[in-house]
């Protein structure tokens, strides 16, 4: 096999929202064949172009290049992660090919068949423009909820179109912090029930909404743990069409990995009566590409500040929340969203929010959340 076109890394995420898109360039109609068949198990959209395109659409996300693609000395490289699929045959040709190109993949079918397969499914689980950011507290009762909540809600309110996923496995669902909804909708307990995928239009349009802000909790049934499968494929629908996705998932200790690799930022809710050590709040590890932050609250003990309560956990301090006599109110009487008519608290949120929306991104040091 001879030189390969230079591929060079990829851009950083444009969120524009633009859908999946995997181009495969190839003319071979076997491994086109072959290849089509594991994206569709995925519900992966694929394209396939007998030549490199010169320029590469601006959709693809994802390019898949067959043996005779890769010998085309002409192509423009695409700026987008690749991997060279090909047959038994083409094994050596391709991967010194890979050699030569750091970060590349090579998929020889059909043994590879099944890590192509999980490499595309999980690419599509991170798809969509929405930023998934992630609420759990380091012990019960430090307001994960009513912080998680309180996010989606300022979100809506300024126009976003925003989702708070209520994923404690120890939840009595959030309706009590909100009132009932005023239109009705499905809860956890529908979703469970359901079966086959969950088209992201179709969740939009089923679940009731509060202020502008979905909200997906258990509505009229017994609470219980909700199944990864479907709370991945809910983020997977959620992601594509909402802007900010906010989950309450209860206590650090029971984040699963599969949710913290999916999440953009994990903000640990913590008491500062209770400083812990970061294996109390990060079980699973931070991930790489997931930005983790602390957020205290509660009263402060004597010769303590927030940023030492942060620092014996590990985790860079995002904001502290003191005791505040009109958000326990608010909560305790199902009016939640009502604080946000106070400009200090609006203004405060802001800390939150920024790190449930991209453009919204704070600027280094913490806020003080105070009524």
């Amino acid at each position: 096999m001879n030189e390969s076109p230079a591929y060079l890394p990829p851009p950083p995420a444009s969120g524009d929202g633009a859908a999946t898109t995997c181009l495969l360039v190839t003319r071979d109609d076997g491994l086109a064949d072959h290849v089509a068949l594991i994206a569709a198990a995925c519900g992966v959209v694929l394209a396939v172009e007998r030549r490199p395109p010169d320029p590469w659409p601006a959709g693809c996300t994802l390019a898949l290049l067959g043996p005779d693609a890769v010998l085309d000395p002409s192509a423009a490289g695409p700026r987008v992660p690749v991997v060279l699929v090909g047959f038994a045959s083409d094994r050596d040709g391709l991967w010194r090919v890979a050699a030569r190109q750091p970060g590349v993949r090579v998929a020889i079918l059909p043994e590879a068949s099944a890590w192509l397969g999980e490499f595309l499914g999980e690419r599509e689980l991170h798809a969509g423009h929405g930023r998934l950011t992630v609420f759990a507290g380091g012990t019960g009762g430090t307001g994960t909820t009513t912080l998680a909540v309180l996010t989606a809600l300022y979100a809506g309110r300024k126009g976003t179109r925003s989702l708070v996923v209520d994923a404690d496995p120890h939840s009595r669902g959030i309706w009590a912090l909100l009132g009932r909804p005023a239109a009705g909708g499905v809860g956890w307990e529908d979703l469970m029930r359901s079966r086959g995928q969950i088209a992201p239009g179709h969740l939009a349009g089923i679940l009731p909404q509060v202020g502008g802000t979905s909200v997906l909790t258990w509505t009229h049934g017994q609470p219980a743990p909700v199944r990864g499968a479907i709370l991945h494929e809910v983020i997977a629908a959620a992601r594509r069409s909402f802007d900010a996705v906010v989950v309450d998932a209860g206590r650090s200790a029971g984040l699963g990995e599969t949710l913290v690799q999916l999440a953009d930022s994990v903000l640990v809710v913590a008491s500062a009566a209770v400083p812990g050590s970061p294996q109390a709040f990060t079980p699973v590890g931070p991930d790489a590409g997931t930005t983790w932050r602390i957020v205290v609250t509660g009263s402060l003990p004597a010769g303590m500040d927030a940023p030492r309560v942060a620092a014996a956990a590990g985790l860079e301090l995002l904001a502290y929340v003191p005791p505040t006599p009109a958000l326990a109110a608010a909560s305790a009487e199902g009016r939640l969203g009502s604080v946000l008519t106070r400009p200090r608290i609006r203004r405060r949120v802001e800390a939150l929010l920024g790190w449930s929306l991209p453009a919204e991104r704070p600027a280094s040091g913490y806020d003080e959340l105070a009524s």
